[in-house]
């Protein structure tokens, strides 16, 4: 019988289990005001400045625009599924966010390409028709102690400290 793992050739696939903790802040606050406090506290990254100097092999210029705009997190991307799923018969508002910082996502990077997975951290904020409002995340020290090779890096445990303190606050 073949391994599931592994593919004839130069490829080899591998699975790892491993487990991850999800972290929820429920609120009595709407959506909306939610939303709105984590897009106040955390500016948009605009991806196509970095890419100037990306592009131009400007590592100084790129530090000097994330620390602009980072504080120390910024916004990198958004989507806003709810409306898709009203039209979808689901009574939900839901809003997904990447959310990072170039520089210090470094420190997850010098140890393994699979940082990509999860920097920059993915938060959903949602809330059903009549229920409260969450806010959920994969806790990166939870997800990224998974990873072997990353555990000598501090940027896990930075990244819950910095993300629960700016999403507690907006959810309250």
């Amino acid at each position: 019988m073949k391994n599931p793992d592994k593919v004839d050739g130069s490829a080899q696939t591998t699975r790892t289990k491993f487990d991850a903790v999800l972290l929820t802040i429920r609120s009595r606050r709407s959506f909306f005001e939610v939303t709105q406090a984590i897009e106040k506290a955390w500016p948009r990254f605009h991806i196509p400045k970095l890419m100037e100097y990306v592009t131009h092999g400007d590592r100084a210029g790129v530090e000097a625009y994330v620390d602009s705009v980072a504080r120390p997190l910024s916004i990198f991307w958004d989507f806003e599924q709810g409306s898709t799923m009203r039209l979808a018969g689901i009574p939900i508002e839901s809003k997904f966010y990447l959310i990072g910082n170039a520089v210090i996502a470094r420190g997850l990077f010098q140890y393994t390409g699979a940082a990509g997975l999860s920097a920059p951290v993915r938060v959903c904020v949602s809330q059903r028709d009549g229920e409260e409002t969450r806010i959920d995340m994969d806790l990166p020290s939870a997800f990224f102690g998974a990873f072997p090779e990353v555990r000598p890096s501090s940027v896990p445990a930075l990244l819950d400290a910095k993300m629960i303190e700016v999403l507690e606050q907006a959810a309250a």
